[in-house]
């Protein structure tokens, strides 16, 4: 059964359709920066100040191998060795499962680059005290112990929210401040893990400032012996169902599904449309057929039969009107023209009465043939005695 739409429900179908296509616009440009309640990640697709783009970015302009990493820690690679994760404030909540598998990539021998509170619980590192300070301001931090973490950089540059307090020889405090260890080393079975007390050493803005973009090169390895893991996973960037069915063959199941449908829809239109014959065309368009009389006409020579037949054309057609037919009742053909039009239309009758006596005395020449009969088209146009479709 064809359901049909009401036209008072139309309105309020485009209305609605409106609505939709305009809040959808608004939701992709108008997405206010600062959410409230979210917090401002260094994630690597991020371009203010607080991301970590530019740190992703330079890193492969200079022969870093990496990439984004938004797989679960289960899924890190078994031989650990020259791999690198970089953990830039974890937001989203971990099992133990995670946990475990992220203590495990390490004992494996992999490093792990872990920054903030968030990333020190996700290691289980101890010793993290809270900075009174809600919003910290930029403060130098200097290197209190030479090794490879603080080469070529005596001091950095960081707004550390948190501090390490923790036990020496359990962790190597390269750099700290006041309150304690900002940048701190620790060992876990044939691996590292180095910890910041915040990201902004490597946000866009960080780098920019004091020797903070040796101290991320120096935590990272050198480039050609490392693989660096950016983790977009604790950031939120996680695969979803179709990013796992997409590694299965029901994309190219439901591609096919799609055409056997399309093509059922075609063929079911075709057989359910309105049936119409099909045209026949004529062997003989109009162009066609007065080619072929005018060459009979021509090959036999019939130029006075052809002004006969004009002749006669032009007469029925003055007879077939109502205000000529006192042609037909005995009146002459000049008096029948002047009682149908008010203007002086001697010409006409003057001009048929020539090519009676043309007739009369027998037409033989082509060309004259033509001329009177282009004559009496011409006639038949200004006095309107041809039918409009003619």
């Amino acid at each position: 059964m064809r359901m049909t739409l009401d036209p008072g429900d139309r309105p309020l179908l485009i209305v609605s359709g409106i609505l939709l296509v305009a809040i959808t616009v608004g939701g992709i440009f108008f997405v206010p920066e600062n959410l409230s309640g979210l917090p401002s990640l260094p994630g690597t697709y991020s371009t203010r100040s607080t991301g970590a783009k530019a740190a992703y970015l330079l890193l492969d302009r200079l022969g870093y191998k990496e990439e984004r990493w938004n797989s679960p820690p289960t899924q890190l690679p078994q031989e650990a060795r020259n791999f690198v994760l970089i953990l830039t404030d974890p937001f989203e909540p971990a099992s133990q499962e995670e946990r475990v598998a992220i203590q495990s990539f390490v004992r494996r021998g992999g490093r792990v680059l872990a920054t903030g509170a968030l990333g020190a619980r996700l290691l289980n590192i101890q010793g993290i005290v809270a900075d009174q300070e809600s919003e910290p301001d930029w403060e130098e931090c200097e290197a209190q112990l030479p090794g490879p973490i603080s080469s070529r950089a005596p001091a950095i540059m960081m707004q550390a929210r948190v501090s390490w307090k923790g036990k020496q020889p359990e962790g190597l405090q390269y750099y700290g401040d006041r309150q304690g260890g900002t940048v701190v080393r620790f060992r876990l079975g044939s691996g590292t893990i180095i910890w910041w007390a915040d990201s902004s050493p490597l946000t866009n803005y960080g780098l920019t400032q004091s020797a903070n973009l040796e101290l991320l090169l120096n935590s990272v390895g050198e480039a050609g012996n490392v693989r660096v893991l950016w983790d977009e996973y604790f950031h939120g960037d996680r695969p979803d169902l179709w990013s796992y069915l997409s590694k299965t063959p029901l994309p190219w199941a439901m591609l096919q599904a799609a055409l056997v449908a399309l093509a059922l829809i075609l063929t079911y239109s075709r057989r359910s449309g309105p049936i119409v014959d099909p045209v026949a065309a004529s062997r003989l368009s109009p162009m066609e057929f007065v080619e072929t009389v005018g060459g009979l006409y021509s090959r036999k020579r019939a130029a006075q039969g052809a002004v006969e037949i004009a002749l006669h054309c032009f007469r029925s057609r003055l007879a077939r009107l109502p205000r000529h037919r006192a042609a037909t009742a005995g009146v002459g053909t000049k008096d029948a023209l002047a009682a149908g039009y008010k203007d002086d239309l001697s010409a006409p009758a003057l001009f048929m009465s020539q090519c009676d006596a043309a007739l009369t005395a027998g037409i033989s020449n082509e060309a004259q043939a033509l001329g009177i009969i282009q004559k009496l088209h011409d006639y038949t146009r200004r006095l309107r005695l041809a039918d409009p479709g003619e």
